[in-house]
């Protein structure tokens, strides 16, 4: 036990070292090709993940990475081209779980060349490792906010990776987007402030959206939905699938003891002003199917499901405007008796975590960078055990063994409740 404890601070010295030394080298090359927003590292099994990317002209795209900052392994050439605004996802292959993996992206176009800053990412492990694992998540964050200094709080906790739960950026606020180009604009100005770079290269992504990367409280039914779906799947790197591209909804195993099944809550659902009943879905029948297929599938000891909306207590545009099908849900895993289910949100501006009938447990982080909300609707309701909107928030999961403990921070990085939950 003393050796692992050991051989875990060295690791943590040596990684703390190379950050350090990485952060304060100068933000982009000098001359040649440059890469405006870095690069960011997402969707991370044990052995693949998905590099992404900008320039800001046409020109070959490679990723360099590898297992110490030496990195040593290159990747085939991929085209940034207008057409995307230049940004490029690059998959790496054959990996080793549970490897800290460093990479860097590099660009030639014309006899010019242009290389970025190294970042680092730790893959998955193995399903059948008894690894502790610990996450961040959060939501929301709005360009007049910035800088986001609660990410430098985050990054000091050294998440596994992040979960980013939706509202990634304003584009119905802050940029009034109706275009492409305007939707993609507003990526790019969240993308360059300097504590969310950091954080960025320091772990990985998991990205999911909520509504205003196109408009509030969108639905299936609105007519920008295509134009800001294209513009969130440009600049994160998700893996798309062939067979269904406008996918997002997609699970990532950890180890022995955590599965994060990671929900759409906003391309396939009903309008929310109509009557509520078994015709009107949050999920749409192929995800609702998944869904249930994954919990009853899953041999994690957790199953985090991360959805952008709450369960109960606010109002149309959450579960609560869906409760036939939410109660389906909840009924589904009483009734199979699928055990260590906890659900992770954002989205209403405060933090929060309650604990519902049947062992269900919900915990609410956020906003990281937006307007604060003046009422926590689940104050004092009887499944709520704490509730906090005096900061910017974001929460921690820490998993191992026969307990996942949940952490929120304020944006300082203080402690502000611990709640842990047996399977």
């Amino acid at each position: 036990m003393i050796v692992g404890t050991l051989h875990r601070i060295v690791v943590r010295a040596a990684v703390a070292a190379f950050v350090a030394a990485a952060f304060a080298a100068p933000a982009w090359p000098q001359s040649g090709i440059a890469f405006p927003d870095g690069a960011v590292s997402g969707d991370v099994t044990d052995t693949t993940a998905i590099i992404w990317t900008r320039v800001t002209e046409p020109a070959s795209v490679r990723i360099a990475f590898g297992p110490s900052a030496a990195l040593g392994m290159v990747t085939a050439p991929a085209r940034a081209e207008a057409e995307t605004d230049f940004t490029v996802k690059i998959e790496l292959s054959g990996l080793r779980p549970g490897t800290r993996y460093y990479y860097r992206p590099e660009a030639e176009a014309g006899g010019r060349r242009g290389v970025g800053l190294v970042g680092s990412f730790v893959t998955a492990p193995a399903a059948a490792d008894l690894s502790d694992v610990t996450f961040a998540w959060g939501a929301d964050t709005s360009e007049r906010y910035q800088p986001f200094r609660i990410f430098e709080a985050m990054r000091l906790r050294e998440p596994e990776f992040f979960l980013f739960l939706g509202d990634t950026v304003y584009a119905d606020i802050d940029g009034y987007a109706r275009t492409l180009e305007e939707y993609r604009a507003v990526y790019r100005r969240n993308r360059a402030d300097e504590a969310f770079r950091r954080l960025l290269r320091a772990t990985s992504v998991y990205a999911m959206w909520d509504d205003h990367e196109v408009a509030n409280n969108f639905d299936r039914n609105h007519s920008r939905l295509p134009v800001g779906r294209q513009a969130f799947f440009e600049y994160w790197p998700i893996r798309q699938d062939p067979a269904d591209p406008s996918r997002l909804y997609r699970s990532f195993r950890w180890g022995r003891h955590l599965e994060v099944l990671i929900l759409d809550t906003r391309q396939y659902r009903s309008p929310a002003g109509g009557r509520d009943g078994p015709d009107k879905t949050m999920l749409g029948a192929g995800q609702k199917a998944w869904l249930k297929q994954q919990l009853l599938a899953s041999t994690a000891t957790f199953k985090v499901i991360g959805s952008s909306v709450t369960l109960k207590y606010h109002g149309p545009d959450s579960w609560e405007g869906y409760a036939a099908e939410r109660d389906e849900l909840l009924d589904f895993i009483r009734s199979n008796r699928i055990r260590g289910v906890v659900f992770v949100a954002g989205d209403v501006h405060y933090a929060a975590v309650l604990r519902h009938a049947g062992g269900v447990v919900e915990a609410i982080a956020g906003p990281l960078a937006m307007l604060i909300s003046r009422r926590r609707s689940a104050a004092g309701q009887p499944e709520t055990e704490f509730s906090f909107n005096g900061s910017f928030t974001f929460g921690l999961v820490r998993v191992g063994g026969s307990q996942l403990v949940i952490e929120l921070y304020d944006v300082e990085g203080r402690l502000l409740h611990r709640a842990i939950v047996r399977p």
